[in-house]
């Protein structure tokens, strides 16, 4: 899947930095910071909120977009470079059906109208994962989002935020059901 808002390295590698310095073990207390956090208020109180907003590939993102990737982020312990919401429809354990994050919760999950919303969502879904994910990914698909409820005329069609993950999600059961 291609990334909508990081295509540049420059933003990649940020963000990609960005993750590996709070999950240094010299990092433990800024990572256990922003963890304790419940709201992107919160999150936006924390020096590694700061530190991620001075990354210059970043800037040109809404500081609320930022606490949002940074409060998810600070979760991701584990790197896997699919898409979240594919990771997300991955069956669980050997039945092969089920997936990581049910249907409910992933509707509940494309349903984010608000950032507090979607910080909840992602949060447990992060969670979900035994705490894996994509950072590059997964902040891409925040910014996504947040650029969506910007200029929602931009975001039309196969430009979704809702179609791209959603896609991601359902597509492998699709290919294995045929």
């Amino acid at each position: 899947m291609n990334l909508q808002r990081l295509k540049d390295p420059d933003s990649q590698q940020a963000i990609t930095e960005w993750h590996a310095w709070l999950h240094d073990e010299n990092q433990r207390g800024e990572r256990v910071r922003l963890r304790r956090c419940d709201s992107l208020d919160e999150i936006m109180l924390q020096p590694a909120y700061y530190r991620l907003c001075q990354q210059s590939a970043l800037r040109k993102h809404p500081p609320e977009a930022l606490a949002l990737v940074a409060g998810i982020l600070a979760w991701v312990e584990n790197v896997d470079e699919r898409p979240t919401a594919q990771l997300l429809g991955s069956p669980k354990g050997s039945d092969g059906d089920t997936p990581v994050f049910s249907e409910p919760r992933f509707q509940r999950l494309l349903a984010s109208k608000t950032p507090e919303d979607l910080f909840q969502n992602l949060r447990r879904a992060v969670i979900q994962l035994g705490k894996t994910a994509s950072p590059v990914q997964l902040a891409d698909e925040i910014l996504h989002w947040q650029a969506q409820q910007q200029w929602p005329d931009s975001y039309k069609g196969t430009r979704q935020w809702h179609y791209r993950l959603a896609r991601a999600y359902y597509e492998p059961k699709a290919v294995n059901a045929e």
